[in-house]
């Protein structure tokens, strides 16, 4: 019996409704399943969550595309509720052709970054303390330079359209900068104290 899987079309830009003839997983948490686009006939593998409604029947919730390019790329646990969710609701937009929404969230999440470790209210101001203070290096600097000069990050309002392409660039290097920032600072500082326990290397 074949079933309606909502899920997000990377080539169309769009949310559709495919049909999936066969899935797997438990049948009770959790379904993957390998759809076609009914606009443009592409393979779309996903997961989705299964539920039962009141009538005992199994459903699914909206898909989260898995192939081609996740529709949601993992954003690490240590980096703060607030920016995760601007992170992802970013994404979202991104997958629904909403590019200007894209940057606007993620400028967001910037400014979240930058108040908490420098305290600074703007993009460009604020990444440069990071980068004096060390908490960020040259090369996420000259990224976020890059960005900030072609109006990409750093604007609050422009008269320019966001291209997809801008604003995958935009969501690649908040997504970076942020890993870099919590997620790997997390990782030495576990690693650092580990060491001067004397559990690494024998010390």
């Amino acid at each position: 019996m074949a079933h309606d899987i909502i899920i997000d079309c990377p080539h169309c830009a769009v949310r559709v409704t495919a049909k999936a003839t066969s899935w797997v997983g438990n049948g009770e948490e959790q379904a993957f399943f390998l759809v076609e686009c009914p606009s443009c006939h592409s393979a779309l593998f996903g997961s989705s969550v299964v539920y039962i409604d009141e009538f005992n029947n199994r459903g699914w919730d909206t898909a989260e595309r898995l192939w081609p390019t996740p529709s949601l790329a993992e954003v690490g646990p240590a980096i703060p509720e607030a920016a995760r969710r601007d992170i992802k609701d970013a994404q979202k937009c991104i997958s629904h052709g909403i590019y200007s929404a894209s940057a606007v969230l993620c400028g967001r999440a910037l400014e979240r970054l930058i108040k908490e470790k420098s305290g600074a209210n703007m993009i460009g101001k604020g990444l440069a303390e990071l980068k004096n203070k060390g908490i960020i290096d040259e090369r996420l600097f000259s990224w976020a330079e890059a960005l900030r000069k072609e109006g990409n990050i750093g604007a609050h309002a422009s008269d320019e359209d966001t291209t997809k392409e801008n604003a995958q660039d935009i969501i690649d290097f908040t997504i970076a900068i942020f890993d870099y920032v919590y997620t790997l600072s997390e990782k030495y500082e576990r690693y650092v104290a580990r060491k001067a326990g004397g559990s690494i290397g024998g010390a």
